[in-house]
């Protein structure tokens, strides 16, 4: 589509929709309206269910026969460019790769079970449901994968038949205790921070009051220990993603602020390091290896990994990746992130370069052109449409961002990323770029989080189907976007969701309901230790502007 007529069929530019939940609420709309949701919600979700598995099916056919050195049933990042003529395509011609199977007819049921969003006579369905529906199916999924051409029953052994049967009881017990759980705030309410509402969301909105600060360091160390001793007994340990992925802003804390109000997403994500999953911020701040400043972002969750004891194995697990795929570094036993070998001996760069769109392919002076280009579409638009904003160019990426005290409108960020898409696009760049918009600002990065996720498999050796990325921009002028075509996808909307899918993760993989609810304080007379300060924030004479990455000294209170 050129510019032109983009712009002229503006309403029709898909750029605020997701195709697949679209075609799944407009199929589930006709259920609603006949008054029919109760007896065809289920079958709908089947029905996308098994379209989804036959274009798995297709795609991996054609990966087979293109390349037969390839594991059978099995998605590779290769085949995100293939043209699979299956019917889900068909109905939804931008549909990507999926990794893995997934059961939306058991999460569905489960949702349906905690919300009875068939009982509601007035409300059909909405796209944050369905999302999350897909959200829960997808990690039922990598918890416990299962693959085409899977022997039946009478195939299996008594010995096998049995094993799978235990686990299809333990995986309908845990959705039961997930699906009978009452809704309530489970993100960080035990905290100071505020969750702000959002329609449809996974955590409903708890009470306002909040518990006496030394009745809430006592639960909180109590449920940490009892989510421990959970996870020690666990039959081979932690079964879920080897990789776990997660964007930055609204995703691990609130847009424009650092990690330091989340205690419960501290200490789920101190979990999964401490059983074996390796952790990766693939975050759009590029501040090169400049190891304070993201530490200065992740302030709350470093100060709590140290605060606890995180091993030196279980902390060489923890990645960042600024400028999505640009600057690498690694948490070091004493809790400071260090920069990651870029070229030598097992230099990432040097390893990946076998990778297409690796950043050790690129060239400087295509980088510069990228960059060039970028920022004059962004002083166009800036011009065109009178926006009080200015420009910041950094080494790998450019971005326009509003001036002191002024905000800039989603419609103008959308239109300066959709221009600056097309510019790129047709002026036949060969690096890999992402232009998006952050929600108060729009940047262009050379490279994107579809390479920051596929170089980090390959360094770290971890196959796309035990990859799972969690973030927030999952729309096409969001740069979570890529990441869809690299491995399973998790869509989120803020940090309290991100929290309850890990939680969600954690109960999956065996954790007993008990363990994961609040603990009682009566009779606890665990003594006090030293506790991570997440309001620490406030009392801080150092902070730093986020945009450009400038250490800020403010007056102290005392002053």
């Amino acid at each position: 589509m050129s510019f032109s007529s983009r712009r002229r069929n503006y309403l029709l530019t898909p750029h605020r929709r997701d195709g697949l939940i679209e075609s799944m609420k407009s199929m589930l709309m006709h259920s609603f309206v006949l008054d029919a949701l109760e007896t065809t919600g289920a079958d709908t979700f089947s029905h996308f269910e098994q379209l989804i598995d036959e274009h798995r099916q297709m795609t991996n056919e054609l990966v087979t026969e293109l390349n037969p050195n390839s594991a059978p049933g099995v998605a590779t990042v290769a085949s995100a460019n293939l043209v699979v003529p299956s019917r889900l395509k068909q109905l939804i011609p931008g549909v990507g790769t999926f990794y893995t199977r997934l059961p939306l007819r058991k999460a569905f049921e489960a949702y349906n079970a905690k919300y009875g969003v068939t009982k509601r006579k007035y409300i059909c369905i909405s796209f944050n449901e369905i999302r999350q529906i897909l959200n829960l199916a997808q990690v039922i999924a990598m918890i416990h994968p299962y693959s085409e051409g899977a022997p039946s029953d009478e195939d299996r052994s008594p010995l096998t038949a049995g094993s799978n049967v235990a686990q299809s009881v333990a995986d309908s017990r845990a959705l039961q205790a997930w699906a009978s759980e009452t809704p309530r705030e489970d993100g960080d309410g035990e905290g100071s921070h505020k969750r702000k509402g959002s329609e449809g969301s996974l955590i409903s909105n708890g009470s306002n009051s909040s518990p006496r600060p030394h009745v809430t360091e006592r639960r909180e160390r109590s449920e940490s220990c009892a989510i421990e001793e959970g996870l020690s007994l666990l039959e081979g340990g932690f079964k879920g993603p080897k990789l776990l992925c997660f964007d930055g802003d609204q995703t691990l804390y609130s847009d424009g602020a650092n990690f330091e109000q989340s205690p419960k997403l501290a200490k789920y994500l101190y979990l999964l390091l401490k059983h074996g999953a390796t952790i990766a911020v693939v975050t759009a701040a590029g501040y090169e290896y400049q190891s304070a400043k993201y530490e200065l972002r992740l302030s709350g969750l470093l100060a709590y990994f140290k605060e606890r004891g995180l091993g030196e194995e279980q902390c060489s697990r923890f990645y960042i990746f600024g400028g999505e795929c640009n600057y690498l570094l690694r948490l070091g036993a004493d809790f400071k992130l260090n920069a990651v070998r870029e070229d030598g001996p097992g230099g990432w760069m040097v390893t990946t370069k076998y990778i297409s769109d690796s950043p050790g392919n690129w060239r400087e002076g295509e980088v510069k052109s990228v960059l060039d280009k970028a920022e004059r579409c962004f002083n166009a638009c800036m011009k065109d449409q009178n926006m009080r904003a200015r420009i910041i160019r950094k080494r790998r990426s450019v971005g326009m961002i509003p001036r002191v005290d002024e905000k800039l409108t989603r419609e103008a960020l959308d239109e300066a990323v959709l221009r600056i898409q097309t510019e790129l696009e047709n002026s036949k760049i060969n690096l890999p770029f992402c232009a998006f918009n952050g929600g108060r600002d729009a940047w262009v990065d050379v490279g994107n989080k579809r390479v920051g996720v596929q170089v980090l498999q390959s360094y770290l050796g971890i196959p796309p189907e035990e990859t799972l990325h969690i973030g927030d921009q999952f729309l096409n002028t969001g740069n979570d976007f890529a990441a869809r075509t690299v491995c399973p996808c998790v869509w989120i909307t803020s940090p309290e969701e991100t929290t309850y899918i890990l939680k969600t993760i954690l109960r999956f993989a065996g954790i007993p309901l008990t363990a994961l609810a609040p603990m009682s304080d009566g009779g606890n007379t665990e003594s006090k230790t030293s506790r991570v300060d997440f309001d620490e924030a406030g009392r801080r004479t150092t902070i730093m502007d986020v945009y450009t990455g400038e250490i800020i000294k403010r007056p102290s209170l005392g002053s």
